[in-house]
């Protein structure tokens, strides 16, 4: 790779196809939606774009299908200054889609099929080793193969990296590959299926990042929605509050709150002051429609924060 990068995510590209509705849909029922879009997502994608617009240089390796949607998907984060290399187009597979329902309160409801993103290899992920020997951290999800992800993580710590662990969807990783993990980011529902400790109270939130401190992660986020987030390390656990917004559409607000976690992790190496960066520009992000298209620039953020 002629362009050395910060950080090397790893992961899922999908196309999304986003249903504006007044109310989510029940079984069997049919709604006509308000409004629509078809826009770049996929955790990875959105977090590689995310972490680009807050000024970092960020490469990504996934896969796409050898179709007209992974085109537009590579063209798009290009355009955003991800370098894409190590995004390879797979003959055999379609492009990943999502299919993402957004009532008039900002929830959503997706279905997503992973298509080409289930594709990605053990020998993908070597033949990008050069991009991953010249980054500073790494950041990945679970939206492919759970070999393909703990041969990732054992890979990222034999080159001494930080590692970024996004455990979503919930896989049960091998506990000694979790271990190696410096930090790992979780909402309520996966720290619950993680720990069995139902996140109700700031004091649960704590309990159960605590649970998984112990199982060897240096440091745990919970992320709580519209109540911000909690740090946790094996000394201290701090909860941030987000700035009150008005929520437009909450579809790529983990993504975003990963990628500025990491972003600002690798600006200054403070944790603390990351996640702190972190709560408001995933708060910034839910007043725009749409999964990268409400992805903020560091100007829009420092925008923001002057206008508070």
């Amino acid at each position: 790779m002629k362009n050395h990068v910060e950080i090397l995510v790893y992961g899922s590209l999908n196309m999304d196809f986003v249903a504006f509705l007044n109310k989510l849909p029940k079984i069997g029922e049919t709604l006509s939606a308000k409004d629509f879009m078809m826009v770049p997502g996929g955790k990875a994608a959105n977090q590689a774009v995310a972490a680009s617009r807050l000024g970092i240089k960020v490469g990504m390796v996934g896969k796409v299908g050898d179709d007209y949607l992974g085109e537009e998907l590579i063209n798009n984060i290009n355009q955003e200054g991800v370098v894409t290399e190590t995004i390879k187009k797979d003959v055999g597979s379609s492009t990943g889609i999502a299919m993402i329902g957004v009532d008039q309160n900002g929830d959503n409801m997706i279905i997503t099929n992973k298509g080409a993103n289930e594709s990605l290899t053990i020998s993908d992920i070597d033949e990008a080793e050069e991009s991953l020997i010249h980054s500073k951290a790494v950041i990945l999800q679970l939206e492919m193969e759970q070999v393909v992800a703990e041969h990732i993580i054992r890979k990222a710590k034999q080159h001494d990296k930080y590692i970024i662990l996004n455990l979503a969807p919930i896989v049960p990783i091998d506990p000694q590959v979790l271990s190696m993990v410096n930090l790992l980011i979780v909402n309520e529902t996966e720290a619950f299926e993680l720990t069995g400790m139902d996140i109700n109270t700031i004091e649960s939130t704590i309990e159960a990042a605590k649970i998984l401190n112990n199982r060897g992660i240096e440091s745990v986020v919970i992320t709580l929605g519209a109540s911000g987030a909690l740090l946790s390390t094996s000394s201290t656990a701090q909860h941030f509050q987000p700035p009150r917004v008005d929520v437009v559409d909450s579809t790529a607000a983990g993504d975003c709150f990963v990628a500025a976690v990491s972003a600002f992790w690798v600006r200054n190496g403070n944790l603390y002051d990351a996640v702190e960066h972190a709560v408001k520009i995933a708060a910034l992000s839910v007043t725009k429609k749409g999964a990268q298209s409400s992805l903020p620039t560091i100007q829009e953020y420092e925008n923001f924060m002057q206008g508070r």
